[in-house]
């Protein structure tokens, strides 16, 4: 099902961004095995895709820049990014296995990761409202029950990402008029929908 679009130079970057994330991800161990989702590409790059081809060309540099030093050092981010995490779905592991073996978080990363996940939590209310099958599709906003939340997957990611890209990515989020909205456009044109309304509808059916 994947188009993998190499359309223009960003699509270049976006691409091999992809590329180095997946290799990560294929070297995460989970604490069940290897999960499915480790073996679905097509789901992770037009996923990966839609989040990327929002960010400006500085950013998407910035963080590349990131990927390229964790891998000169054998960090692995995505599995840093899935420890993270766990601060909020199991904190009792985290706090016992993860907290002191993860990266600390500087008092100006926490505040441009809060900044950046508030703006994004706005854009998702707008979005869950005006197209609500959409979103019921998608992950919780907050935690509930055993799914991951935008927020808790959002925080666990950013943490993995340099000071200069959360500066880039904030600058990002601020110029556009939703990020949600124009991230998940670009997601449902992978399957075949040019407009959220007519996969809206599609959802509902």
């Amino acid at each position: 099902m994947t188009i993998i679009r190499n359309n223009s130079p960003k699509d270049a970057v976006v691409n091999d961004i992809i590329g180095r994330e997946w290799a990560m991800f294929q070297k995460t161990q989970n604490i069940g095995g290897r999960a499915a989702c480790q073996d679905q590409f097509d789901t992770f790059y037009v996923n990966r895709y839609a989040q990327h081809s929002a960010w400006q060309a500085e950013t998407l540099e910035s963080y590349r820049n990131d990927l390229i030093a964790a891998e000169m050092v054998g960090r692995n981010l995505i599995t840093e990014k899935y420890g993270y995490m766990m601060e909020f779905t199991d904190p009792a592991y985290y706090n016992a296995n993860l907290r002191d073996r993860l990266p600390a978080l500087s008092e100006e990363k926490a505040q441009l990761i809060a900044e950046i996940v508030s703006l994004q939590l706005i854009g998702y209310q707008a979005y869950a409202k005006a197209y609500p099958a959409l979103a019921r599709g998608g992950r919780p906003a907050e935690q509930s029950g055993w799914d991951t939340s935008i927020r808790d997957y959002s925080v666990g990611e950013y943490r993995t990402y340099s000071e200069n890209t959360l500066r880039q990515l904030l600058r990002d989020m601020k110029q556009m008029d939703n990020p949600v909205l124009r991230i998940q456009k670009t997601l449902v044109s992978f399957y075949g929908f040019d407009s959220l309304e007519k996969a809206e509808a599609a959802q509902r059916r």
